[in-house]
This record gives C-alpha cells, structure tokens and sequence, in this order.
C-alpha cells in the first residue's frame, strides 16, 4: 500500500476511535515507552515532541517527565519558515507557544537552539509504518529533511498507535527508515537498531 493511502486509512481511524480505546492505548503506548528508556544508557541529549491533540497523537507528558527525571536532556522541534525543522533545549519547568498549526513548540527567545548532529536520539510522531521500519508522516517531510542533518548513528524511535503493516510500496532511496518503533503492544525492532547496538547484547525487549 503506498503512503497516501495509508494516511489516509490511519487518519480515518484516529478520527473514529473511541475516547475509551484512545485512552487505553496510549497508556500501553506511554508504558511500553517507558519501560524501554529506562534500560537506555545515561544521559542523552533526546528530540521529542508536543503531541497535537485532535490528532490523537500518543500523550507524552509523562515520558518527558520520566526521561528529565533520568537525567536525560530533551530539546523540541520547531518549524521555521515553509520548510525548515530547527530543535531547541526545554528544561522541565519551561513553557511552550502554540505554533499557527496549533502546535505547542520552544519559544526561540527564551530557548537555545542545538544543532542536528548533537542529537543521540530522536522521537518521532507516526501515522503508520511497516515491518522495514519505512514510516508515514502527515506528508510535510520536515522530519525527513531534519534527520538527514542528524548523525548516521542517532537512534531514530518511531511510536504509534497502529501496528506494523507489511510493506509500504513508494519507499523512495532518500527515505531514513525508523530503527525501532514502540506501539501499545511493543516493541518492534528494525536492522538499524541492531547495526547501532546502542544496548550490550544481552539486551532483549
């Protein structure tokens, strides 16, 4: 099945979910999270992002929580210009503006900025991906542009309320594929994850 489509079909069934089933997935999805950082070797300079609500993307305030409590510094992106990324540095008390998409995003007056490749781990907002770990966004490409100015070796983690589908079909060369994903049902694992070896091998989710 190709992107569009698969967008499509996501954003349809988000639209439709119960607030009951929302519920319940995203805590599965938040525990799963949860219980994988917490093995994650300390501390890390970590990209994560504001949920947008109407959306019913996985709530994420209490794994920012968690990861801050683990030492774990966290920067945030924001969008800049038509087609720019920028991440900047958010400490735990800060507060956030709310972007003309109505995203919650760092204050470029009050925040400092960081440069791509300082990153060790992105997390990434997904509306679908396959066993390959080749993800579905809402089609902008601000994180494809920004994880090609990211190092080969930061861990890029997808989490999403849907399961793996098995193939997207119009995976393109410039594509920077997810090296796991966590989903309310856990985690799947991809060939980056295990090219990175970010855990000794004794590691097994």
């Amino acid at each position: 099945m190709n992107k569009s489509r698969l967008r499509q079909l996501a954003l349809a069934r988000r639209k439709n979910v119960s607030a009951r089933i929302f519920a319940l997935l995203n805590e599965s999805a938040q525990q799963e999270f949860m219980d994988f950082i917490t093995s994650f070797p300390q501390p890390r300079i970590i990209m994560s992002f504001q949920p947008i609500v109407e959306r019913k993307e996985v709530q994420m305030e209490t794994i920012h929580q968690t990861l801050w409590s683990l030492g774990h510094k966290l920067c945030f992106p924001r969008v800049e210009g038509e087609d720019s990324m920028l991440a900047y540095f958010v400490q735990k008390e800060d507060t956030f503006i709310t972007s003309a998409w109505g995203i919650k995003e760092p204050n470029p007056l009050m925040h400092t900025k960081i440069t791509a490749t300082d990153i060790d781990l992105i997390i990434i907002p997904l509306l679908a991906f396959d066993s390959k770990g080749n993800r579905v966004g809402y089609g902008k490409g601000f994180y494809d542009r920004f994880l090609m100015d990211c190092r080969p070796d930061a861990i890029k983690i997808g989490i999403c309320l849907d399961e793996a589908v098995q193939r997207i079909d119009d995976v393109e060369a410039h594509d920077i594929p997810l090296d796991l994903c966590i989903t309310p049902t856990g985690i799947h694992l991809f060939d980056g994850f295990y090219q990175k070896n970010p855990f000794d091998s004794e590691f097994k989710p």
